[in-house]
Formats: C-alpha cells, sequence, structure tokens
C-alpha cells in the first residue's frame, strides 16, 4: 500500500503532465476564476496612470483606429470593396465616424467605464459593417481580423464576460461570412478557404484570450494584497503604496496636493434597515460614483466600511471641479432610495523640496480632511467641506 507521502508526489508529478485529470481540473479552476473577475476598467487605468503610461496606451488605441480608417479609404480604390453607391456612402460614413473616435480618444482628458464600453459597441459593429461592403466576401474574411485588435482591447481593460461576449460575435459574424462563401458564391476551393477560416480564428481568438487570461489571472492575483474586495478600488495598504509613487513623481512641480475623505451618511442605519446585501450595493455605487468624480490618474481606496480616500494632484480648477462633482453626488442602490455623501477636503500647494517633504506632509492632509469629513457631517450630511492651508 502506498503511503501518504508518495501518493502526494505522484498527485504533484500528476499535476504537472499537460493532459493528466489534475492539470485539466487545475486549468478548470482557473478559467472559472478567470471568468467571475470584475471589470478590471478601473483598476488598468490607475495602473497606467501611476506608471507614466495613460498617453502612450492611448497613443496606441488611437494608432489602431488610424490603421482602420486607412483599410477603409484604400478599399474604395480596389475593385473588391465598396462598389456601388449606398456602399461607399457607408464606406465614408465609417471613415468620418472612426476618424471622430480617434479625435474623441485623443482630445478626452478622463474616459469613463461608459464611454469604453460605448467604443467596443462601436467597433464591434463597425468592423461587420465594413465586411458587409466588400464586393468579394474572401476579402470580407481576410477584414476580420481587426476583430482582433478589439478582443486586445477588451482583453486589458474589461472582464472574462465581455470578451465572451465578442468572441460569441465573431463566431456568428464569421460563421456567416464562411456559409456566404461556401453556399452563396458556391466557392470550390476549400483548402484555401479553412486555411484562411484558421488563420483569421488564430487571430481573433488565441491571442486576445491569451493575453486576457494571463494578464487577469497574473495581473490580479499580484494587485489582491492592495485592493478592496468588494469595490475594487485600492485599500488602506494599496493607497500608501501608490501615495508614494504619486508624490515622488509630482514633489517637484506647484500642483496642489488634494485629499478628500469621503462618508456614506447614515449608513449603519441603511445595514440594519434594508441588510448587508443592500449595504454592500450601495458601497459599490459610492465607489463607482467616485472613480467620475476624480477621474482615472486619482487614487480613490476604501480604507473602512463606509470610508473611502481621494488623493489626487492637479491645478486649483481640477480641485474646483473634484468639490462640485462629490457636491452633487448621490447614488441609487437597488432596493435602496437615494444616498449622500458627507466630504471633507484638503490641500497643499507644491512643490516641496524632496520627495521625503512630500511624503510627511500626506498624513497631515489626510487628518485635515477627515476633520472637514466630520464638519460635513455635522452639518447634516450632504454637503463638502474645504478646508484651505490656512484652516
Amino acid at each position: 500500500m502506498e503511503s501518504a507521502e508518495s501518493v502526494e508526489r505522484s498527485d504533484a508529478v500528476a499535476s504537472q503532465r499537460p493532459l493528466s485529470g489534475p492539470a485539466f481540473r487545475l486549468i478548470s479552476s482557473q478559467l472559472v476564476d478567470w471568468y467571475r473577475r470584475p471589470d478590471q476598467f478601473d483598476t488598468f487605468n490607475r495602473y497606467l496612470a501611476d506608471k507614466g503610461l495613460t498617453v502612450a496606451s492611448r497613443f496606441l488605441v488611437v494608432c489602431s483606429l488610424v490603421l482602420v480608417t486607412v483599410i477603409m479609404f484604400l478599399t474604395r480604390f480596389s475593385p473588391q470593396g465598396p462598389t456601388t453607391p449606398h456602399a461607399r456612402t457607408a464606406n465614408a460614413v465609417i471613415i468620418v465616424i472612426t476618424v471622430m473616435m480617434a479625435v474623441a480618444l485623443s482630445t478626452r482628458r478622463n474616459l469613463s467605464r461608459s464611454w469604453s464600453y460605448a467604443f467596443v459597441l462601436y467597433s464591434e459593429v463597425g468592423i461587420v459593417a465594413a465586411m458587409l461592403l466588400y464586393s468579394n466576401p474572401l476579402a470580407a474574411l481576410a477584414h476580420a481580423v481587426m476583430f482582433s485588435v478589439i478582443g486586445g482591447y477588451i482583453a486589458f481593460f474589461h472582464n472574462a464576460r465581455i470578451q465572451s461576449l465578442h468572441m460569441l460575435w465573431v463566431f456568428v459574424v464569421v460563421i456567416g461570412i464562411v456559409t456566404r462563401i461556401s453556399v452563396v458564391e458556391n466557392y470550390s476551393d476549400v483548402p484555401v478557404l479553412v486555411a484562411l477560416t484558421v488563420l483569421v480564428g488564430a487571430a481573433i481568438y488565441v491571442i486576445p484570450f491569451a493575453c486576457q487570461f494571463i494578464f487577469s489571472i497574473l495581473g490580479t492575483d499580484a494587485l489582491n494584497s492592495q485592493l478592496d474586495p468588494l469595490t475594487g478600488l485600492l485599500n488602506r495598504r494599496g493607497l500608501a503604496d501608490e501615495v508614494r509613487l504619486l508624490l515622488e513623481r509630482s514633489y517637484a512641480n506647484s500642483a496642489l496636493v488634494v485629499v478628500a475623505a469621503v462618508d456614506i451618511d447614515r449608513f449603519k442605519t441603511i445595514n440594519d434597515e434594508y441588510g448587508h446585501t443592500v449595504g454592500d450595493a450601495v458601497i459599490e455605487k459610492v465607489g463607482s460614483r467616485l472613480v467620475e468624480c476624480a477621474g482615472p490618474a486619482a487614487l480613490i481606496a476604501r480604507i473602512g466600511g463606509d470610508e473611502f480616500i481621494i488623493v489626487d494632484s492637479g491645478d486649483q480648477r481640477s480641485v474646483d471641479r473634484l468639490e462640485q462633482e462629490l457636491q452633487r453626488s448621490t447614488v441609487t442602490a437597488p432596493g435602496h432610495s437615494e444616498v449622500a455623501l458627507s466630504v471633507g477636503i484638503a490641500k497643499v500647494a507644491g512643490p516641496f523640496e524632496s520627495p521625503d517633504d512630500a511624503l510627511i506632509a500626506y498624513p497631515t492632509l489626510l487628518r485635515r480632511a477627515d476633520r472637514a469629513m466630520y464638519a460635513a457631517k455635522a452639518r447634516g450630511g450632504h454637503s463638502v467641506v474645504l478646508l484651505t492651508e490656512t484652516d
């Protein structure tokens, strides 16, 4: 009879075999975990901002839109492209809208998650519309490779559920094109059709799926210790690490460093009257609303049950905008009426003589913002108290 130690060794060895039962169970559990992970739009944008890569990533997306525009423009001069007046008009409309999307991406300061969803939806529909304009269905099938660009974008900015919908949509579209080629057009060169379909399928499915799976599993595991599991925002530990990076980057310029302390009004009453499920929904809604108020470059953390912190650097106009947005902030969660927030804001103007001086100033700002937040609650809630440097 084998010892427990030898059985464990056998399982460990078996788990290294790609076709073993333990390996399949491991992969299955990872796929389920991957599918359940939350949308990473805010997390990934914050990561890009922390690393100074926001402009570079935006540039890559704009370049992909420019590439689509160039391809659509070139097809106008091909006998395989749009040949009828209606098709050429539709081609021109797609070019104009794509250029407008590229301009919006280049000029907008902050991009919300809803804007990103709209971009994905437009891309999914726009690529199909472009494919339908080809007079040669084989050329349309080759154009389907453009779906890989959208799959890659989803892989980094959104979640597996959206990626799955994208893949299902692409599958229907590709099957439709292949059916048109083989049945309607009666195309006889089956090996070429199969080879082209496999090539397009690999570009559309394998690369985006691999990016999404690996980035989601490895990236989220690395961030878990710094993130609040309910909202996906930073936790207290993550905020401490990220604040250091923010202040080290901005200490030498004259930007204002701003800290806002946010508390949900009468949250204990919400939990007592409606239950913790509604309470959790309120917290999630508040987290999303704070992201909308502050923008992707700000650090936003949930540091307690109903306590949030926002840290950002910018000019006076950005501080005024944050104050106005928070002043108007209310949220509505399922099963509960409107919820208001009490907010305290403190700020200090740079530049600092060193990063250490900036780090020393941060705890004082945090205490002052907390004091301002309690002053807002003392007013009856649903208000913002801003402390100046002399207060």
